[in-house]
């Protein structure tokens, strides 16, 4: 159902993308990027003017189900503030097993165990040139899409994600990755110089499947099964969570809309 999407061969490929060594590819021409600081900025924009209140800087420490629904106890700096509700949604990212916990799921037996994973991500110096004019990609690997080459919307080419599972969340990138970083990219696009990457930034994913295991998608929820109707999970949304958030909120909305 992607629109213009086909296959192509290599020398289309080095067509498109002379610096890049690839048997064939998947052309996909509606990718691409945006800036993901001001998308968020929109969505904080638009809900404000909805009447969203937001309570930033603060932990949810209790859910308790009641007769109507569920009462939340949220931690702020002031002290403990209490609030009911018809509907939880449980979108917490990496912590949404823990939220799940609080509301009585035993996240074991419900196979709702986060695991942290994160991606680190190298920067081609500018010198380097323009090797690329589009996202390229090489064929996935079992936890993730591989290190692929991405591009600012200033044009700047960064190299990444690579796959590394943690027992906490840390965000510090290793600069003695550097070289896994140089072969894996070197194989598709060889005029990249090992000199040329330097250490950029990392995310961490919230994985529902853990080293080794098969591949889980994200799950969507409503938890009356569990006895829990109204509360709904939204566990391990990772990649590619932020490009489908829009279509995330009108799935949820419409699991909210059954339970009015």
């Amino acid at each position: 159902g992607v629109i213009g999407l086909r296959l192509i061969s290599k020398a289309e490929v080095r067509q498109m993308e002379p610096n890049v060594e690839a048997v064939a590819g998947l052309y996909s021409p509606s990718t691409g990027i945006i800036d993901s600081w001001g998308l968020m900025r929109s969505y904080h924009g638009r809900a404000f003017e909805k009447s969203v209140s937001f309570v930033f800087n603060s932990e949810v420490v209790g859910i308790a189900k009641t007769p109507g629904g569920y009462k939340v106890n949220v931690r702020e700096a002031h002290g403990i503030t209490s609030l009911t509700t018809q509907i939880v949604i449980n979108c917490a990212g990496l912590f949404c097993d823990k939220v799940a916990a609080l509301a009585g799921i035993d996240i074991a037996k419900a196979g709702y165990q986060i695991h942290y994973c994160r991606g680190s991500y190298f920067r081609l110096n500018p010198r380097a040139g323009r090797l690329v004019s589009r996202l390229v990609y090489p064929v996935p690997e079992q936890a993730g899409k591989g290190i692929h080459i991405t591009l600012n919307l200033d044009g700047q080419m960064k190299l990444g994600p690579n796959v590394k599972y943690m027992d906490t969340i840390d965000y510090t990138v290793d600069e003695n990755e550097r070289g896994k970083f140089y072969e894996a990219v070197h194989r598709y696009l060889p005029q990249a110089q090992i000199d040329e990457l330097a250490p950029d930034f990392s995310g961490v994913r919230p994985k529902l499947q853990g080293p080794g295991e098969e591949f889980r998608d994200f799950v969507i929820r409503d938890e009356a099964g569990k006895g829990l109707p109204g509360f709904i999970n939204l566990m391990g949304i990772e990649s590619p969570g932020l490009t489908s958030s829009p279509a995330i909120g009108k799935y949820v909305a419409e699991i909210v809309k059954t339970k009015s």
